[in-house]
């Protein structure tokens, strides 16, 4: 499975468990800004393939300011579903670049997924800058940054279950050097950003 994201969205676990205190038949009750309901709504939109109206929703996530606790996630998890819709071109005009460079802002707000996101784009032959030994090291850092698999969410816990298959694969292509490399740059991911 190259994206995870379609799986994410069709069987909603873990974190996105937490969108579904906002159910459509209570949104009169709901604030239509709060984050929670419009990163829902995003979803709702996505899993019928109405991806502008999903785009238009996690866009407004992206860049509402955060007003409660747990806030942020949703920002990092709308700025990465987002660009998965840029990556593809669903809803939105495809860029590629654009979204790789989206998901490594996502990575820097703490986007588990983007990370994998990272990996699957770098590992594209579609993506004119792919580079196995990039997307090695994004794979990598999740598994780095990961000390207990046991402690993550259903949905990250599949992430990790396919980033583990996909580090396989890549190693499998990569010689020892190259994998150096890799793991190199999966440690450097995860140096605190400069300001």
């Amino acid at each position: 499975m190259k994206f995870v994201l379609p799986f994410l969205l069709l069987f909603c676990g873990g974190a996105f468990a937490e969108v579904e205190k906002c159910p459509m038949k209570n949104l009169v009750d709901y604030d239509y800004t709060d984050i929670d309901c419009q990163f829902y709504l995003g979803t709702k939109a996505y899993r019928h393939e109405l991806y502008g109206v999903a785009a238009a929703h996690w866009q407004f996530v992206v860049d509402s300011p955060e007003k409660f606790e747990g806030d942020e996630k949703f920002k990092a998890m709308a700025l990465s579903t987002l660009t998965f819709l840029t990556y593809n071109g669903l809803g939105v005009s495809q860029d590629r670049s654009k979204a790789v460079k989206l998901w490594k802002q996502a990575v820097q707000q703490g986007g588990f997924e983007a990370r994998r996101h990272l990996g699957v784009a770098y590992s594209d032959n579609k993506f004119r800058h792919k580079n196995l030994i990039t997307a090695l090291g994004w794979y990598q850092s999740i598994v780095i940054m990961t000390p207990d698999a046991n402690k993550l969410s259903d949905a990250d816990s599949e992430i990790y279950k396919d980033t583990l298959e996909e580090i396989a694969i890549l190693k499998g292509q990569l010689d020892k050097n190259a994998q150096q490399k890799a793991l190199e740059l999966a440690k450097s991911t995860l140096q605190p950003v400069k300001k």
